[in-house]
């Protein structure tokens, strides 16, 4: 095979839709690919599977000059003889429940596994092939025992459940019984999914505890953890799981109008971190891609999320609707993510203060969990 033409074996979309990973043959070596479709500061990951060819005593410098992928040496690897290629047929990838990652078996064998945490601190993956920690893959270990192997079962179990036939049904009816357990009766439902997976939800509701207060929530987006929270949380499990939550003070002449618009913005929202590989979480700041109807004195051009759930976990608040309590599939809880639409001299204030100054001018300032289309400018 002629080196300078490498042949795509293999290549396959996650099941969201919004990363593919190849495989890909240079004939020298195999390598597996990870690309993001939307986002475009998302770097591709790569993961050296096996070498082709002899493993050589060094690499050889000119290789990178010529743009070609590294290969293993005979002290990095477990033969130093080279290894078949791979054919299409042997093929099988799992991918994690979170999307942004993925696991490589060869006729029902764990043969790699390219993490979320591909290409930070010098890892790129784990490979069967890899005897050490290599510039491209570090070795995989027992591919039946073992943290990565117990991984792969979950993996494959969540996406085995996600696709038997009542599974949405259920899942629905979980998250919309909990909802109006502490809102009421839901007022109107709409599907948020555009026919694709994974399946999902928008519904409203008039709580009497808050009379004039409308809170519309999203339904779906916990079945499934969030990609990449566990780079940042330690004990990423708690907050990978949420739903997100719009609650608006609506007057009667302007109903219309804003339920139309939180729709939008709920429904643009819902597939964000299955999309793009980024997590919601408390605090954070992400662009309204809709403008509020009824703004008075600001443009409210941005959000920051506030997670209820965790501020009722760590104390019960009566001013609060409580949505504390929701215990998702895989037996941790959801979080409700309320978006609180800010100006954008209120984000710069923001993030030069800090969350904790402006959660604090918040609350002083007698703002509550719901928008008010009127209100005026924070004073930090």
């Amino acid at each position: 095979m002629n080196q300078n033409i490498p042949k795509v074996i293999y290549q396959e979309a996650n099941p969201y839709g919004s990363f593919t990973a190849f495989l890909e043959d240079d004939g020298r070596t195999i390598y597996l690919y990870l690309q993001s479709h939307n986002n475009p500061e998302w770097p591709m990951k790569s993961l050296w599977i096996r070498n082709l060819i002899d493993a050589p005593a060094e690499r050889d410098p000119e290789d990178f000059d010529k743009g070609l992928a590294p290969i293993l040496t005979v002290a990095e690897v477990t033969d130093p003889k080279g290894l078949p290629s791979i054919t299409e047929e042997q093929i099988h990838f799992i991918w994690s429940e979170e999307g942004d990652a993925v696991y490589l078996f060869l006729d029902e064998e764990l043969i790699a596994y390219l993490p979320p945490w591909s290409g930070i601190k010098g890892i790129h993956g784990y490979a069967r092939e890899a005897k050490e920690n290599a510039i491209a893959a570090s070795p995989l270990g027992d591919p039946n025992n073992g943290v990565i192997a117990e991984r792969s079962k979950l993996s494959r179990k969540f996406w085995e459940s996600v696709s038997e036939k009542d599974h949405w049904k259920k899942a629905q009816s979980l998250r919309l019984d909990f909802l109006e357990s502490k809102l009421g009766k839901h007022t109107k439902y709409w599907s948020a999914d555009g026919g694709k997976y994974p399946s999902l939800g928008i519904a409203s509701f008039s709580p009497k505890e808050f009379p004039g207060i409308r809170i519309f929530s999203t339904i779906g987006m916990s079945v499934q953890n969030q990609p990449s929270i566990e780079l940042y949380h330690k004990n990423f499990e708690e907050f990978a799981r949420i739903e997100l939550v719009f609650a608006i003070q609506i007057p009667k002449e302007s109903e219309d109008k804003s339920e139309t618009w939180i729709q939008h913005v709920l429904g643009e929202m819902v597939k964000f971190p299955w999309n793009t590989g980024i997590w919601f979480g408390h605090s954070h700041t992400i662009q309204n891609p809709r403008k509020d109807p009824d703004q008075l004195y600001l443009d409210f051009n941005w959000f920051v999320f506030r997670n209820i759930t965790e501020e009722l976990i760590e104390a019960p608040n009566e001013s609060l609707p409580n949505l504390a309590g929701l215990i998702t599939e895989n037996g941790h809880r959801a979080n409700f993510l309320f978006l609180t639409p800010i100006s954008t001299e209120e984000r710069i204030c923001f993030m030069r203060e800090g969350s904790l100054k402006f959660w604090e001018t918040w609350k002083k300032e007698g703002l509550s969990f719901y928008h008010e289309s009127e209100r005026r400018m924070l004073e930090f």
